[in-house]
């Protein structure tokens, strides 16, 4: 399955919408985008309006894992490491369940 082009797609927005948080973005752009530098860019981009409702989120092994090794090295709980990421600590949980960690 071929990934969306996220680098195309938000320089677009950037342009159009917020050409003010170009500098902020123009780092992360310049790279291979993952899942977690698209939710860096979307939370740099709606930092106003910061939305409740992430259940819409989907994350690939490697963002998954990812996270999971940070929280490993870092010795951070379960509670630490959702805060940071802002996703539940119950999907943290799971991940570390299912992925063995």
């Amino acid at each position: 399955m071929k990934k969306p082009n996220y680098q195309k797609i938000y320089q677009d927005i950037i342009e159009k919408k917020f050409p003010d948080k170009l500098g902020q973005t123009k780092k992360l752009l310049k790279k291979e985008m993952n899942v977690l530098d698209v939710i860096k860019i979307s939370e740099i981009l709606n930092s106003e309006q910061i939305s409740e409702n992430k259940k819409h989120r989907s994350y690939d092994l490697n963002s998954i894992l990812k996270i999971l090794t940070f929280q490993k090295n870092n010795n951070y709980t379960n509670t630490l490491t959702a805060e940071k990421y802002r996703i539940s600590r119950n999907t943290v949980s799971k991940w570390r369940k299912i992925y063995g960690f």
